[in-house]
């Protein structure tokens, strides 16, 4: 049996490592439901098959709970699993050490502040125990209540760009506070 290690908690969420019997879970909640994942990718890409679904959760996801790489979002109290987030590495600025924040929830879980409270503590974490000197957020222009998230999770609107795989896409920042001298 496979164990997981817990690489963010708050008050309502777990943001944890993932195992391989999580794909099923995910795909169900988010990766089959094409209005959820025309908001993190490209509005004609949606994972076309379970395939397509294993495929990018093999290559993206955290299964040794390192913190710098997605993992399954859980409700605390009952272990369900809303979502997928986490801190991956993002180029769109060209830098080699940029991560992006991100939470892309199924739908059933809109409007209950959760993209929020994961977005703020993805914050400490990235930029405190991670090591992080800039975070991003990579939305979607229309994705109102992503970039809401995003703002309340202390990220500030940067310039918008046009990403080689998710299409035009308004990007947020936040950078670790230098130390005065």
């Amino acid at each position: 049996m496979s164990t997981t290690r817990d690489v963010i908690t708050t008050e309502r969420l777990v943001l944890r490592s993932a195992q391989p019997d999580d794909i099923h879970e995910l795909f169900r909640v988010v990766f089959s439901d094409a209005q959820v994942m025309s908001q993190a990718f490209r509005n004609d890409h949606v994972m076309a098959s379970k395939e397509d679904a294993i495929d990018f959760f093999d290559d993206h996801f955290d299964f040794g709970g390192t913190g710098k790489a997605l993992g399954v979002l859980c409700l605390k109290e009952t272990g369900e699993v809303i979502g997928f987030s986490g801190l991956l590495r993002c180029d769109v600025f060209g830098e080699d050490d940029d991560y992006e924040i991100g939470f892309v929830l199924g739908r059933d879980y809109w409007g209950k502040g959760y993209a929020t409270e994961i977005g703020k503590a993805q914050v400490m974490y990235g930029l405190g125990e991670a090591g992080c000197s800039r975070l991003l957020g990579v939305v979607r222009a229309d994705n109102i209540a992503s970039k809401k998230a995003l703002s309340k999770s202390g990220m500030a609107y940067h310039s918008t760009r046009e990403t080689s795989d998710r299409g035009e896409r308004e990007i947020f920042v936040v950078e670790r506070k230098k130390k005065q001298q």
